[in-house]
């Protein structure tokens, strides 16, 4: 069995033909100057058909829903800038 493989966030998703792509970071702190706050640096990729894109696509806002009637999530206010 694998190890758990860990992200900080999606970098991008890309789509090159029938595959979408997408890559994931870590956030790592500036050694040379550790005042400066962390950046994201590639750490894996995750390919798969456009069409498992799509069904993930579709479940994402009922994750989204449970984790805000759970409180383990926060709604962001949305405020504009200008």
């Amino acid at each position: 069995m694998s190890s758990p493989t860990y992200a900080d966030g999606v970098t991008d998703i890309s789509i090159v033909g029938a595959t979408a792509r997408i890559r994931f970071h870590v956030l790592e702190a500036d050694t040379v100057e550790p005042k400066n706050p962390p950046k994201p640096v590639h750490s894996f990729t995750v390919a798969m058909p456009v069409e498992s894109l799509a069904q993930l696509s579709e479940s994402l806002p009922k994750l989204v829903q449970q984790l805000l009637d759970s409180g383990r999530l926060k709604k962001r206010s949305s405020t504009k800038a200008n």
